[in-house]
């Protein structure tokens, strides 16, 4: 759920984008003729990174400051949360350029891409640009309204709907959090990326 993140560590291209973007809508083994080898390779980079996400050590304190009852659905809730903290420290971790020029290349680069997505996929990914999700988390109140976008998906969800209400109880502590995990999720994703696209190939 955290589209901001996943899309500022892809590949500044049209197809790293939307292959790290389709990490959350494609199922299913990798290298089949669903799609060409660079989406392909998004793909498996936004799974890595949610599993380097899963075991990170820094990340797990930010899942241990919610309640028990939402800490099942905190890869949703803590990482919308990391996307609010990467709207804060955007010059930090962008070495340059504002917020809104990246969000305008992403959004040029994931149409020209579209014909990639699977329907239901292209279908999130037209509403995202039109209603501007990405630059939404800057603020708690687009923050709370992610939340309770999602919460409506299912009735499993509608937990997560006042979860804003832990960001701003525990804000300092997940701040520091974030910027503590970044950093490492930034490396990680230097070290799996391939020098070149062969390396993802199908063994």
């Amino acid at each position: 759920m955290n589209f901001l993140a996943h899309l500022h560590l892809a590949l500044p291209t049209p197809e790293s984008r939307m292959g790290n973007l389709l990490g959350d809508f494609v199922k299913g083994n990798p290298w089949d003729e669903r799609f060409p080898l660079v989406i392909w390779q998004g793909i498996m980079e936004h799974r890595l990174v949610d599993s380097f996400t899963d075991k990170s050590d820094v990340w797990n304190e930010s899942k241990d400051l919610l309640p028990v009852n939402l800490r099942r659905y905190a890869g949703i809730i803590i990482d919308v949360f990391y996307d609010y903290f990467l709207h804060r420290h955007w010059r930090q971790f962008s070495h340059g350029g504002s917020i809104d020029a990246f969000v305008e290349s992403v959004h040029r680069d994931l149409v020209s891409a579209l014909p990639w997505a699977p329907p239901h996929a292209a279908s999130a990914i037209r509403r995202m640009i039109c209603e501007e999700w990405l630059l939404s988390y800057r603020t708690k109140e687009g923050v709370d309204i992610t939340l309770k976008r999602i919460a409506r998906r299912s009735p499993a969800l509608s937990v997560i709907a006042e979860a804003v209400a832990y960001l701003e109880q525990f804000e300092g502590e997940m701040e520091q959090h974030f910027l503590r995990f970044y950093p490492e999720l930034q490396t990680y994703v230097t070290s799996i990326r391939p020098v070149s696209m062969a390396t993802f190939q199908p063994a």
